[in-house]
């Protein structure tokens, strides 16, 4: 499983989409879980949602990952053609200089802090992008106002660890297409939901979960490893497992259903890390979607997150695909 993987990492972290503008993520994931399942839909919100229909009597259960990764959006041009921009989702501006993105356009640059700026004092009014163009006009040519950008690179092995922009939670998604390609006999139905604009806000989980109307509900994502220096609020580790996160700033998980995957871990000998999160996560609007949801959230660690280069574990994601596979097996009898 671990070659796919990989494989997969690689080729979906490459795709540009930052946050509603997933499309072409949507149209790879779309083209990859098709064999897998019963049906693939798309809903108004841009969320794609894949269906593996199980027995009668069976559990309707949601699993999602958020397939944006943050960006840049242009907002002016200055008469050289350097281009400034504000940020879609999370990224910071001192972890942006020197790095390569691509705009929607196709077209490729390099961000850059204004001359004397010190990494203390650098906003994103500070911060601008270089084309290479000579002018206004040239550069209005080539990245109109309102594209947005992505940071650009490849995702590299380093034996065990994937090094690269755009894991969170391109990682996520891969996890969700080794389940589908891997699951065999359920009882459950089991939706498949890649989720739009989780790096600016969760409305796309949100929205998924009110109209698969769930059972239950598990959200595969990516969060700060506790290993990366400076971090000492968390405990987990590259290469610990994948992570059952038990609270964070907005969400408390179910218990039934975290103590159901804990069990789970325990039995099949997988790898199992908990933490409470200082973050945020799409757990709380799947879990107050409808009537309500029993929800958990799976994290991969990542170091270095929002950079070019954040580094994961490829045996933390084989974890998290092998933990849900077994996880689905299970009658999911909550009480």
């Amino acid at each position: 499983m671990s070659e796919k993987l990989l494989e997969r990492v690689q080729q979906l972290a490459s795709i540009w989409g930052p946050s509603a503008r997933e499309q072409r993520v949507a149209d790879a994931l779309r083209a990859q879980i098709a064999p897998y399942v019963d049906e693939v839909r798309a809903d108004r919100f841009g969320n794609l949602l894949a269906v593996r229909n199980g027995a009668p009597g069976g559990r309707r259960v949601l699993i999602s990952a958020h397939m944006d990764t943050p960006g840049a959006i242009a907002l002016n041009v200055s008469d050289k053609g350097l281009i400034y921009l504000a940020p879609v989702g999370g990224l910071k501006p001192h972890h942006l200089v020197g790095k390569r993105v691509v705009w929607g356009s196709g077209a490729v640059g390099v961000l850059q802090a204004e001359h004397g700026e010190e990494p203390k004092d650098l906003t994103f009014k500070k911060l601008f992008c270089d084309i290479g163009a000579t002018s206004r006009e040239e550069a209005l040519e080539r990245v109109p106002l309102g594209d947005m950008c992505t940071l650009a690179g490849p995702v590299e092995a380093w034996d065990d660890l994937l090094v690269g922009p755009n894991l969170d939670n391109r990682l996520g998604c891969a996890v969700l297409l080794e389940v589908a390609a891997h699951l065999k006999e359920t009882a459950h139905t089991v939706i498949f939901a890649f989720t739009s604009q989780g790096e600016v806000a969760p409305r796309g989980a949100a929205v998924a979960a009110f109209g698969a109307e769930p059972d239950v509900a598990v959200v595969v994502d990516s969060a700060l490893s506790g290993d990366q220096p400076g971090v000492r609020q968390l405990t987990t580790r590259l290469g610990g497992g994948p992570s059952l996160r038990l609270k964070d700033s907005v969400y408390v998980a179910h218990h039934g259903l975290a103590e159901e995957i804990a069990a789970v871990a325990a039995a099949e000998l997988i790898p199992l890390q908990r933490a409470v999160s200082p973050t945020d996560s799409e757990g709380r609007v799947v879990a107050s979607a409808g009537a309500g949801v029993p929800t958990a959230v799976v994290d991969i660690p990542v170091r270095y997150q929002g950079t070019g280069a954040e580094m994961a574990s490829l045996r933390d994601a084989h974890g998290a695909a092998d933990l849900l596979l077994k996880l689905l097996a299970r009658p999911l009898e909550l009480g």
